[in-house]
């Protein structure tokens, strides 16, 4: 029997693991920790471990509800061994199917990222608001009706009117899909977020939203949008 390739096999685990030292540097992490520090600081995650530890030698596993961006977790397990180490193993919260409905009749091919561009252009022509625009250059066409997509970027911008800054994230959704007329797309999210905005156009972009098959989560201070990325 060849040795096993443990690296291997954690790298087949979706949820992430890492191992600190006891200087809170990373000594090691697999391929999907990799991903989640890209939304959190590795030190977060080390005080998380050290707050959450068992008093000896083992394991403590614990149930809390974590959000790093659109990182969901439920729980998390922290253990160790000896003194040089201590491993913290964080478990997605499992995603829920996730359905739209709407016409894709008049939908044509679209760059999201040039949408977006036009749409903030627009939108800050006569306003002084600092945009933190963070985009996936790389995010694939998708079909959409360009016309009420663009309406639905503009009165999105308009409920941050009153704001001073405001954060832009445009990026592919990590192991989620969007399920239209029994068939399963992968998403790009789309989410807009600053201290404030206006509500009172909310029923206006969730309807807007659903007709073109997109699913808004609309929150006092942000507005996020799952994009179905469909190439027929």
């Amino acid at each position: 029997m060849n040795t096993l390739d443990f690296e291997f096999l954690v790298n087949m685990d979706n949820n992430p693991l890492i191992v600190f030292n006891p200087n809170g540097k990373i000594i090691y992490l697999n391929n999907s920790a990799e991903i989640l520090m890209g939304y959190v600081s590795s030190s977060e995650i080390y005080n998380l471990a050290l707050n959450n530890a068992p008093k000896e030698y083992g394991v403590k596993n614990s149930k809390m509800e974590l959000v790093y961006d659109h990182l969901n977790f439920y729980s998390i397990s922290v253990g160790y061994k000896s003194d040089e180490w201590i491993a913290i193993k964080l478990y997605f919260r499992p995603l829920s199917k996730k359905y739209a409905n709407g016409d894709t009749k008049q939908h044509i091919l679209t760059d999201i990222n040039k949408m977006l561009s036009v749409a903030i252009y627009q939108f800050t022509i006569d306003k002084d608001i600092d945009i933190q625009l963070f985009a996936d250059g790389d995010l694939p066409h998708t079909m959409l009706n360009q016309n009420e997509f663009l309406k639905l970027l503009r009165i999105t911008l308009s409920t941050f009117s009153n704001c001073k800054s405001l954060h832009i994230s445009l990026k592919l959704g990590i192991g989620e899909h969007l399920i239209i007329n029994n068939n399963s797309y992968k998403i790009a999210i789309l989410k807009f977020k600053s201290n404030t905005r206006e509500r009172k156009e909310d029923k206006e972009i969730d309807e807007l939203a659903n007709r073109l098959c997109i699913v808004p989560n609309i929150q006092a201070k942000s507005i996020s949008f799952d994009i179905p990325l469909i190439q027929e």
